[in-house]
């Protein structure tokens, strides 16, 4: 079945290595091609991985060493897999985002996205990590969210969203809307008993992670408690769209810097 993945060994380094290859590569490729061809490849991207989340799912459902180790209460439900976390209702975001041009769609996308995916690969649950990398219930957890990363930062790559200070109102407002959409399905699962622990963005309660805890210590409240994250969320955005501001100040420098001899010439 392969050689074994968990965090940071070296198949876990790999992988992430094939990730970046993969972003730089889908970058040089569409580089000259005009936005339709750009969008149509983000786009199709999304849909193949959406078909393999699903076939990851089915697998999911049928395997009784995953049951077993993520000890789900009454066996699998497909109302607790759905795609509304984080990281995976971006697979759905992105091609809405690049259809309806919302940059703060597109934002929400380019930041959260790649985050999303990146803390469950780095934080998998135990039924995720030290198992075959082949298997199919690891195959396709690793597949689905290091597509989801590819996706989300080739946004930027691609020149669909390139964040700017402006955006973050809008990305805020994206992210809260969201949010609270997803929580008031996390609500409707919950009290018609199709999924009583229905938990996804987290808004119900922490579900044991780490950071959540400590703003669960704040209120218990579901969804509020989870306001202080805006102001890690805000921190983590303004620094990402700081290294943007300078990198396209840098660019704009040397652009100049290379055309004035042009110029000189032409005048001479």
């Amino acid at each position: 079945m392969g050689p074994k993945i968990k965090p940071f060994n070296g198949t876990y380094l790999i992988c992430w290595g094939i990730a970046v290859i993969l972003i730089v590569a889908i970058g040089l490729l569409l580089k000259k091609k005009d936005e339709k061809a750009k969008k149509t490849f983000l786009v199709g991207l999304c849909v193949v991985n959406i078909i393999v989340f699903f076939v990851y799912k089915g697998f999911l459902s049928v395997d009784r060493d995953f049951l077993a180790k993520a000890e789900i209460e009454g066996g699998f439900n497909w109302f607790n897999e759905l795609p509304l976390q984080l990281c995976n209702i971006n697979m759905f975001l992105i091609p809405i985002g690049l259809l309806t041009k919302k940059r703060g769609i597109l934002g929400f996308s380019f930041f959260l996205a790649p985050l999303g995916a990146t803390m469950a690969l780095v934080f998998p649950e135990p039924a995720f990590q030290n198992e075959p990398l082949f298997m199919p219930r690891i195959l396709g957890f690793y597949a689905t969210h290091f597509l989801i990363v590819t996706a989300g930062i080739s946004l930027a790559t691609l020149g669909f969203f390139r964040p700017k200070f402006k955006d973050l109102p809008k990305v805020f407002l994206t992210l809260i809307v969201v949010s609270f959409g997803v929580h008031l399905v996390n609500l409707l699962l919950r009290a018609t008993g199709i999924c009583s622990y229905a938990n996804y963005f987290f808004t119900m309660e922490d579900g044991g992670v780490s950071l959540l805890k400590l703003f669960a210590k704040i209120t218990t409240v579901p969804f509020i408690y989870m306001l202080p994250s805006l102001l890690i969320l805000a921190v983590y955005m303004g620094i990402i769209s700081l290294v943007f501001f300078v990198v396209d100040k840098l660019k704009g420098v040397g652009n100049k810097a290379s055309e004035t001899p042009e110029k000189e010439t032409v005048n001479a």
